[in-house]
C-alpha cells in the first residue's frame, strides 16, 4: 500500500469521508511504530466508527485505512498518523 502524504487535517479528513462514501466498509489496521506491539484491527462500515476509534488512541500511532473492496492491500489505502 502506497503512504499517502497528507499532513493536513483537512484533506485527510476529506479523503477518509470519501472513502467511507465510497467504498465502504473500510478496515483499519492501528500501528504502533517502535513499541514492539501487535497492529489492532476494525472494520469500519460509518466514519463515526472511526472518529470512535481515532478518538482513543495516544499521538505517535499510525491508522492505515483500506477499502475492503480494494484487498489485497492496494495504492489507493490511506495512512493517517496521529
Amino acid at each position: 500500500m502506497s503512504r499517502s502524504a497528507l499532513r493536513d487535517s483537512n484533506a485527510v479528513r476529506e479523503a477518509v469521508s470519501r472513502m467511507f462514501a465510497d467504498k465502504a466498509p473500510v478496515l483499519i489496521e492501528v500501528r504502533f511504530p517502535q513499541m514492539g506491539t501487535s497492529s489492532d484491527w476494525y472494520l469500519c462500515e460509518e466514519e463515526n466508527e472511526l472518529e470512535a476509534i481515532f478518538e482513543r488512541l495516544t499521538p505517535g500511532l499510525e491508522l492505515h485505512l483500506q477499502s475492503v473492496w480494494d484487498l489485497p492491500h492496494s495504492k489507493n489505502g490511506l495512512v493517517w498518523k496521529k
